[in-house]
């Protein structure tokens, strides 16, 4: 999984596709040891990001 998969997960979630992008670069996400969604896919651990988007649309993280 790469960098467009996350973000067509995400940019539906964004007013604008930059924004989208920008939340991907620099939003630590909790519960990932703070790293960003873009690390976490350098990391190929783009999995993981879309569990964290899963666990968020279930309310889990607010």
């Amino acid at each position: 999984m790469f960098t467009d998969d996350v973000l067509k997960v995400i940019e539906p979630r964004f007013v604008s596709a930059q924004l989208a992008y920008a939340w991907y670069q620099s939003e630590p996400l909790p519960g990932l040891g703070g790293r960003t969604a873009m690390q976490l896919v350098q990391d190929d651990r783009a999995r993981e990001v879309l569990e964290y988007l899963d666990a968020v649309d279930a309310g889990v993280y607010t």
